[in-house]
């Protein structure tokens, strides 16, 4: 749950400032420190102790948009366009993805077949010890 300064307590609860430092004090009311001489209180514990909790009034924002960015603008329109475009990239790189993935691989001469016989083997492929005789 959340956490409440005593100010907020008091607007939770409708109880004044003394008597939650009485119950505090008392021991009916959990708190935690905050800071050196801040104290902080849980919504359970307001809940527990004092019962339902009031509405808190919260201002409602004011929500006003810029400008330029008023639904059914130009920029609108040209950043859809671009989103669009955008999208079908990634879904034909996607694409070419799956086709790179699913490639067969070229065979590798790692058998001593697959050199050529004019060309002399690799020193790693050489063996250690010849006899010459």
């Amino acid at each position: 749950m959340a956490w409440h300064t005593i100010q907020e307590a008091q607007q939770l609860t409708g109880k004044s400032r003394r008597t939650l430092y009485r119950d505090m004090a008392a021991g009916r009311l959990s708190w935690a420190p905050e800071g050196d001489s801040a104290r902080r209180l849980e919504t359970s514990e307001l809940i527990r102790v004092y019962g339902a909790l009031l509405p808190m009034a919260q201002p409602e924002a004011e929500k006003t948009a810029h400008s330029d960015t008023a639904n059914g603008t130009q920029d609108t329109a040209l950043i859809l366009a671009e989103l669009k475009a955008l999208r079908e990239e990634v879904a034909e790189l996607r694409q070419a993805m799956r086709l790179i993935e699913h490639k067969p691989e070229p065979a590798q001469p790692d058998t001593p077949e697959s050199v050529p016989p004019d060309k002399p083997a690799p020193w790693w492929r050489r063996p250690l010890f010849t006899r010459k005789g």
